[in-house]
């Protein structure tokens, strides 16, 4: 149940590190981060996320990379319920309110064909103080400049573990440059699921998941380099959720409630680079 799509997240970092050091051999960058919303693929899973992670790119060969590293969450205020599958797909079998912190690890190799960036990686998550239960996920990503310098790509994610599903997220993204130290980036994208345990329908009497779309958001983020090696980088994302998503009611098996909600998340991040 990676919070991928708080980008604020370790894949986002990984892949501008990919994309950014065409000449480097070891690079990396550690940071911290505040957001309000801890928003997880269109579901909002609490509020209050103070998270803070490690990103490594070690370039093999030109066009050709590794990268690795961690992502460290904390949350409060968590009314959200997590679907596990101890009582098979889709069967409510424990429920986090509240806090919990939350530790993810992920490793990829990515390689550039042309004018297209390939990226394959696993993502392991780690739930240390509550009775979620560790899962695992492999995915495969690609990106291409599409022209005026838009980017277009899709990242697929699939569950071997415990949830047995897949997530796929395309989206598009831009950046203007405004100066050396200030530059904005914008992107757009929709997610499609089937079968996820993390996409929870909140249908009267459903116990299975919301499959198909599942919604769209906006980003806008403002990276501003203030000394050599440090950025300071605000960020605004509104998030438009598929009403057959749960949504921030606490909900085990559907409820009959209304679906997910739009949600205008808020955040920052501080990242040191090395």
């Amino acid at each position: 149940m990676r919070k991928h799509t708080k980008y604020v997240g370790a894949l986002a970092a990984a892949s501008a590190l990919v994309a950014g050091y065409a000449s480097a051999e070891l690079e990396g960058e550690v940071h911290v981060g505040y957001s309000d919303i801890y928003e997880f693929r269109f579901v909002d899973l609490g509020s209050d996320l103070v998270e803070a992670g490690v990103d490594l790119n070690y370039e093999i060969a030109e066009g050709f990379a590794l990268s690795g590293g961690l992502w460290y969450g904390s949350v409060n205020d968590s009314g959200s319920s997590f679907i596990l599958p101890g009582g098979g797909p889709g069967v409510p079998a424990a429920v986090v309110d509240n806090s919990f912190n939350e530790l993810d690890l992920y490793a990829a190799v990515s390689k550039e064909i042309g004018p297209v960036t390939l990226e394959l990686g696993y993502i392991y998550y780690t739930y240390m103080d509550s009775d979620i239960a560790d899962t695992q996920e492999v995915y495969l990503g690609a990106s291409v400049e599409v022209g005026w310098g838009v980017t277009a790509g899709a990242t697929y994610y699939y569950d071997f573990d415990q949830l047995d599903g897949w997530y796929l997220q395309p989206e598009l993204s831009k950046s203007f440059e405004f100066n050396d130290c200030l530059k904005l980036n914008l992107s757009t994208g929709v997610g499609i699921a089937d079968g996820h345990g993390g996409q929870v329908s909140d249908k009267l009497g459903s116990v299975g998941t919301a499959d198909g779309f599942q919604g769209w958001f906006v980003k806008a983020e403002l990276p501003w380099e203030f000394r050599e090696g440090f950025t300071l980088a605000p960020y605004v994302k509104y998030v438009d959720a598929d009403s057959d998503l749960v949504s921030e009611t606490p909900a085990v098996g559907g409820t009959g409630l209304l679906g997910g909600n739009d949600h205008l998340v808020a955040g920052v991040k501080v990242s040191v680079g090395f």
